[in-house]
């Protein structure tokens, strides 16, 4: 078995080489199991070195030791080798974010990998959460804050929000999607921001999805209608806390839900943003058609 580290110095906001060294010698180091470590040099790296890794057909296993981001890229160079029945991934957080871990540490099993459900999307994949609206506007945002600045982690996602707060709210989508009961959902209007979920946790500490299961091969929608900006004030400590969910009933509590929409979906079509936000990363998106994979890729944790 192969023993596969993929190091993304970029990610966070400091060096990680002790962390980085505590993860090889928990994973390799007490059983003298051989490794390689590969450095990322650049965006896109990271999903070039899994790909290579795990299309060689050998039993790998690839620790994304970054971010959101590197193990977004590592899923997705081991989807594009085919590999996702063989090759399994774990992710060592060292990120800004690191929301990810949040869902896959809290809800599965120790020591072992496990299927999870990934989301196709155009042409890549996404672990975690797609962000559409204001949402994805505040992680641009806080790249920009880390890029311009050096301020990373919680306190960029912050500024973001802030920043974001002051510009007039609203996108026009357009939306229909599949839903778990056979329902066609259709939408069309002006909305602050659309996620469709995988895990339960967003921008560094955003609970906005507390429903979320990795391994029920559905995704969760929450769609936000145009609201004032005062209504969002009273809305956006519960959005981040996840209390705008009602957990027994399965659905938004009965206060918001002339504002939000909520459904289970297996897939989606929008239309009218302008940038989309996938695990973190930003990229310029008109269009998104997404569906569920269950049990796509092995997850290790």
């Amino acid at each position: 078995m192969k023993h596969l580290f993929i190091i993304n110095p970029a990610a966070g906001s400091s060096d990680h080489t002790m962390e980085y060294s505590s993860a090889i010698r928990t994973a390799c180091g007490a059983r003298r199991l051989k490794y390689e470590i590969r450095v990322s040099m650049g965006p896109g790296d990271c999903a070039r070195i899994a790909r290579a890794a795990a299309e060689t057909g050998e039993d790998v296993r690839i620790y994304a030791c970054g971010g959101d981001g590197t193990l977004n890229e590592a899923i997705n160079g081991i989807m594009d080798a085919g590999a996702g029945k063989t090759a399994s991934v774990k992710m060592h957080p060292c990120g800004s974010g690191n929301d990810t871990v949040k869902t896959t540490d809290a809800s599965l099993g120790k020591g072992k990998a496990v299927p999870l459900d990934l989301i196709r999307w155009n042409e890549g994949y996404a672990v975690n959460m797609l962000n559409i609206g204001f949402d994805c506007n505040v992680v641009a945002d806080a790249g920009n804050f880390k890029k311009r600045y050096g301020i990373a982690g919680k306190l960029s996602y912050i500024l973001g929000v802030i920043k974001e707060f002051f510009k007039p709210f609203g996108e026009h989508f357009q939306i229909e999607a599949e839903c778990a009961d056979g329902e066609i959902f259709r939408y069309e209007g002006e909305a602050v921001l659309c996620a469709v979920c995988n895990g339960q946790w967003c921008g560094g500490g955003f609970h906005n999805s507390p429903l979320s299961d990795m391994q029920d091969g559905l995704l969760e929608m929450i769609l936000v209608r145009k609201v004032s900006k005062m209504g969002f004030i009273r809305m956006i400590g519960k959005y981040k806390s996840g209390e705008m969910m009602d957990k027994e009933r399965r659905e938004v509590i009965d206060s918001y839900k002339k504002v939000v929409v909520y459904k289970r979906v297996r897939a989606l079509t929008l239309t009218g943003c302008r940038q989309i936000c996938a695990d973190g990363e930003v990229q310029e998106c008109r269009q998104i058609q997404l569906s569920v994979l269950p049990g796509a890729v092995l997850y290790r944790v």
